[in-house]
Formats: C-alpha cells, sequence, structure tokens
C-alpha cells in the first residue's frame, strides 16, 4: 500500500502531473513537482538534525505552503506530524508537546505569542520565517536548512500501520488526548472521499480551516491533492465572509467547508449570496456543530446550483463518519446522516449488543479510526472494543440507516465549531480565591451556537467575577474564555453520588442572561 508521501510521487511520475498545481497562497502557486522537491529537501534537512522514524515532530503553524512541505518531510522520514491548534495557549501547548514527547518543533509566526509562554522545549527547534523567538536556544531557518539539503528520497519507507499523525483533542478530564492515525487510516480517509465529496482532478478546494485541525489537512485537502487537484489556502485566522467570497470567485473554487457560523454569517452579509451564485462553487461542507434547519433552508434556497452538505466527524476518525446530503437535510432537519462509503455504522445498547438499526452510543468501524490514544492504553481499550469505536455520543438509527444524533460526548460544548471541555475552565476557576464551587455549561448563542458560563459559588463576600476573566484570560484560548460569570448563592444541585446537575444549570443561567 502507498504511503503519505506517495501521494506526491503519484502526480509527479506522470510528466502532464508535474506542472499541475497543487497549492496556492497569497496569490503564489506551487506545482506538484515543487511541493515534491521542497519536501525532499526539507526531509533531508530534518534527518540531518537528527529526526528518525518513530520521532514525534509538533508543528505550529498557520496556513501557508510550509505547513504541507513539512508534512510530507516527517512522514517521509517515517517520523510523526503533530499538528498544534494555533489557537492554544503556552499552557495548552506544554501539555501536547510533553505528552506526546516531541522530539523537535517547527513553528512560524502564528505561534510567537505562545512560545514565549513556555516552559520547555523540545531538543530541535525550526522557524519558519522572520519573528522573535524564545532566546537561549538554537532556531535553525527552515529555508537555510533547505536550501543546503539534498532532494533524495529517504531510504526507509514507513509500513501502512506506523503511526503518522497525532491530532490531540480535549479529553473528558479537559486535557487534551492525542489521537494517532496511522498511514494507511490517513489514505483511507483521504480516498474514500474522492467518491464521497465527487472529487474531479478540475477541482479547487477552498481551505478555511486552519491546516493545524484534523479538518484541514487530513480531509478534503490531501483526497484531492491526491488526484492533482488544487488546493486554494486562505490565511489562518482573522476571515471576513467577504474574504471568503472573494476567494471563492478569485480561485474559482469548487468546493469548502464552512461552519454553522459562518453560514449565518454568509446569510447576514448583503450581497453575499447573489456573488456566490455567479462562481462555479457547487459544494460547502459544514459541520461540527448543530446546524439550525432555518439556516441549512436558508442557503439552500439562496444558493440553489450548489449544495450543503452536513458532515459529523471527530479527531479519532476526521470529518466523514456520516454525510446528510442536501436534500435529505431539508426533509428531515433532525437527521444527522448516514454512513460515509467505509463505514460501518451502529448503536450499542444497554446490554451491549451492537446493532444497525436502533438507539444507543453510536459506534462505527472503519479502516481510517485511528490506532489508539498516545500514551493512554486504558483509555483506547474503552474507546477501541472488537474493532469499533465508541464515539461517547448517543443517537438513534432509523431502518433506513440514517443516524440522529440526540447527546453529546460528556457535557462537550460546541463554539463556532470548536470543542470545548468544561472541566478545563472549572479546573482554572476553581483556583480563584473565595470560589466554592464552579460548573461550566454551554448556551445558545446567536453567532456561535453555543458559548461557555461559569456558574460560581463563593464562600465569602464581594465580587470576584473580574479576577475570574484576568485568570481565564491569561491560561485559556480566547474561544475558551466563559463569555459570563454568574454568581449563585445556592449550592450547585447534584446527584446522590456528587455529579452535579448541569441539566438542571444550564436553563437556570439561560433565564438569568436572558433576564426573566
Amino acid at each position: 500500500m502507498i504511503q503519505i508521501p506517495d501521494l506526491l510521487w503519484r502526480n509527479t511520475f506522470a510528466p502532464a502531473g508535474r506542472t499541475r498545481a497543487a497549492l496556492t497562497f497569497a496569490g503564489e502557486t506551487r506545482s506538484f513537482e515543487t511541493l515534491e522537491r521542497r519536501a525532499l529537501r526539507a526531509a533531508n534537512a530534518l534527518s540531518g538534525l537528527g529526526i528518525v522514524a518513530g520521532d514525534r515532530v509538533a508543528v505550529m503553524m498557520g496556513n501557508g505552503f510550509a505547513w504541507p512541505e513539512v508534512m510530507f518531510a516527517i512522514t517521509s522520514l517515517g517520523a510523526v506530524c503533530v499538528p498544534v491548534n494555533v489557537l492554544l495557549k503556552g499552557r495548552e501547548v506544554n501539555h501536547v508537546t510533553a505528552d506526546c514527547g516531541a522530539r523537535a518543533l517547527i513553528a512560524d509566526r502564528v505561534a510567537q505569542a505562545a512560545l514565549a509562554e513556555l516552559t520547555a522545549l523540545p531538543d530541535t527547534l525550526v522557524r519558519v520565517g522572520e519573528f522573535e523567538t524564545p532566546s537561549g536556544r538554537v532556531w535553525h531557518d527552515f529555508e537555510t536548512l533547505i536550501a543546503a539539503a539534498a532532494e533524495t528520497r529517504p531510504s526507509r519507507r514507513p509500513a501502512a500501520t506506523d503511526p503518522a499523525m497525532i491530532y490531540y483533542t480535549s479529553g473528558t478530564t479537559g486535557l487534551p488526548k492525542g489521537a494517532v492515525h496511522s498511514h494507511g487510516g490517513v489514505l483511507w480517509n483521504s480516498f474514500h472521499q474522492i467518491a464521497d465529496a465527487a472529487l474531479t482532478p478540475d477541482d479547487v478546494y477552498l481551505l478555511v480551516p486552519s491546516l493545524s485541525w484534523s479538518a484541514g489537512f487530513h480531509d478534503i485537502t490531501l483526497a484531492l491533492m491526491s488526484i492533482g487537484g488544487r488546493v486554494a489556502m486562505l490565511p489562518t485566522g482573522g476571515l471576513t465572509i467577504e474574504a471568503i467570497v472573494d476567494a471563492v470567485a478569485r480561485e474559482r473554487a469548487t468546493h469548502t467547508l464552512l461552519v454553522p457560523t459562518l453560514l449565518k454569517q454568509l446569510l447576514a452579509t448583503p450581497g453575499a449570496c447573489a456573488r456566490l451564485r455567479a462562481t462555479r462553487l457547487r459544494r460547502i461542507y459544514t459541520g461540527a456543530e448543530v446546524v439550525p434547519p432555518s439556516v441549512m433552508a436558508a442557503v439552500n434556497a439562496e444558493l440553489p446550483d450548489c449544495r450543503v452538505i452536513q458532515i459529523y466527524g471527530m479527531s479519532e476518525f476526521p470529518l466523514m463518519m456520516t454525510i446528510l446530503e442536501a436534500e435529505d437535510g431539508l426533509a428531515h432537519p433532525e437527521r444527522t446522516g448516514r454512513a460515509s462509503s467505509i463505514v460501518m455504522l451502529g448503536v450499542q445498547q444497554s446490554d451491549g449488543c451492537i446493532v444497525a438499526a436502533g438507539s444507543g452510543e453510536v459506534v462505527v468501524r472503519s479502516p481510517a479510526t485511528m490506532l489508539g490514544y498516545h500514551n493512554q492504553p486504558e483509555e483506547s481499550e474503552r474507546a477501541l472494543r472488537d474493532g469499533w469505536f465508541r464515539t461517547g455520543d448517543t443517537g438513534v438509527i432509523d431502518d433506513e440507516g440514517f443516524l440522529t444524533l440526540n447527546g453529546r460526548a460528556k457535557d462537550m460544548i460546541i463554539s463556532g465549531g470548536m470543542n470545548i471541555y468544561p472541566r478545563e475552565i472549572e479546573d482554572i476557576v476553581s483556583r480563584v480565591p473565595g470560589v466554592a464551587d464552579v460548573a461550566v455549561v454551554g448556551v445558545a448563542d446567536d453567532r456561535w451556537g453555543e458559548v461557555p458560563v461559569a456558574i460560581v459559588v463563593t464562600d465569602r463576600g464581594g465580587p470576584i467575577e473580574e479576577t475570574v476573566q484576568q485568570l481565564c484570560a491569561a491560561e485559556l484560548s480566547s474561544f475558551k474564555r466563559p463569555k459570563a460569570v454568574l454568581l449563585r448563592t445556592e449550592a450547585l444541585p447534584r446527584t446522590p453520588t456528587g455529579k452535579v446537575l448541569k441539566r438542571a444549570l444550564k436553563p437556570w443561567a439561560e433565564a438569568l442572561l436572558r433576564g426573566t
């Protein structure tokens, strides 16, 4: 079976494919041949720095040409690429690099603030572009390294079952867990999208998400590149709907991915849908949070020649576990979707039996599922049993094979497409002097879908909201910070076993915020 780096070689093997555009970014283009040559040089440069098969290399960069070059370089050596979410702060990055045992860190300007807060750095450090790096350590310049490196192919070929990538996502404890994916799993995940997303070599995918997300590189980006299509990358962060619409027109994009928050902004931006109707755009994928039926209906009405497709996935199985086509979503907006082409979808009932139709915990079986959680054998064993991955979500599968989700794993909050686990916020808020108890719940928000709110019981008089917000601002990414701190004089409601009844707190918080 081919490995991830072979996707470049596959396109450059035939003369006609060498000069095809693989990537565009900031008005510049990279051909498949140029991308491969630079990736080979990067691989040899990393090898010269001591990176070998099995080493974990953390990558914290914004979208740009260097990101795929680095990813192909790392995986061609048999090393493991560990994308680091560019929204993370130093404390969060410290955990990721320490947990995976990163041998090296490759970073660009978007990581500058987080780097300044790190308490420990991996042995090998590579800087992409000019920016201020922490003093006292040697940082190798990426362009200098590859300019001096050879273009020979690495002598060792990784096996299909070898780890290739680790995507970190919040766990039930509030700390990120690393989902390990093999070369074969990544490729299975990419190849099925060629059929399920109806991709052709003439298509152009407008990449809106960060490449550091599993929905960035692991998914349609890699799938389209594997057949010679072009990926047009947008800069990381600060995007407006106007900028996205401009890029769709300029790049002649046929596919893109917009989280529901962006779909709402699209509808609210005068003239945006009219401009998209005049483009080649024919598929918009959306997911990561519930899409309101009214939003789906409005977007499909505004863009009759463009299909809006809902997808359901997670870092353990990126992007497309299920797919809900536009016509099915309009007829049954409560549905989540049907299994994609390489997925067996089922539910595990209370008696432990897994069935194809019924209610229970959603489980999936696929060659694209993760190998397990890095350094967490017990968590891996709980999640992966007899070839089935337990999602932690609950739902119902009907006789037609459609899944309808009715609950999410634990108490996870999804805000603007980003997963937030309350425990992480609660642990920080509980450190504030005067906080006797705290619970974080998600409340509805017109813009972000949900936002976190901290409910605090104090053991002394006086306001502490400002102190709570200051500590959260110092230690949490902006999307994780509580949008409100609500003081409560009564004890938090609990079950007989002592667990907080968050389902009772959520309506209380929403009513208080509404002033009712």
